[in-house]
């Protein structure tokens, strides 16, 4: 089957970039660090959408979180737990981009707050990106649909020929909705796989 992929769109966080995010809020919380279940339970947090979409600084955001999911520690703490959560560029994330071929759009499109993105920019990554959709820029949060349609539009492509990566199941059935040719990875392992299915390496 012949594809016809113009562009490739990619998460960061859990695709690209290794985050503590999860494990840690389960630890807070008390529960089973399971990532659909606590991503939809972040984004019951008003503040945590508040600034991943950028309406809030940094500091309002923290001392919100602590009392919107009731966490037991100061707000402070929260923070500066917070900023640490993109660690690391996953095993080969900079290689795939790499491989890529230069007739393609690569872009990001990432539910990210300032102080995350900052962080990941200093890994590199966001060089090899060549437009950035990003929540705290865009005012929008994904499985937001208006989201993915700002990333449509910026890419000036038709869905259909957009290739889209996520690590939630959530945002790959927004972008699939849409048209989207849109898969589930959990490492720039899986997302070399996919790229071959699709004869884009």
């Amino acid at each position: 089957m012949k594809h016809n992929i113009s562009g490739i769109l990619f998460d960061v966080g859990g695709v690209l970039v290794n985050m503590s995010g999860v494990p840690l809020m389960a630890k807070l919380l008390g529960t089973e660090p399971k990532h659909e279940e606590l991503h939809a339970l972040w984004l019951t947090s008003p503040s945590v959408v508040a600034h991943e979409t950028g309406k809030i600084d940094a500091e309002t955001f923290a001392a919100g979180v602590v009392s919107d999911l009731n966490l037991p520690v100061s707000s402070e703490h929260f923070l500066q737990n917070f900023s640490d959560w993109p660690n690391e560029l996953l095993r080969g994330a900079i290689e795939v981009l790499k491989e890529i071929p230069d007739s393609y759009l690569v872009a990001a499109l990432s539910n990210t707050s300032a102080i995350h993105w900052d962080k990941i920019q200093v890994m590199g990554l966001a060089d090899h990106f060549h437009q950035t959709f990003l929540s705290h820029k865009i005012g929008f949060l994904k499985p937001d649909e208006q989201a993915f349609h700002t990333a449509i539009e910026g890419m000036e492509l038709p869905p259909s020929e957009i290739l889209f990566f996520d690590d939630g199941m959530r945002n790959i059935d927004a972008a699939g909705k849409l048209g989207m040719n849109a898969h589930l990875v959990k490492n720039p392992d899986e997302v070399r796989g996919v790229l071959k299915e699709y004869d884009v390496l």
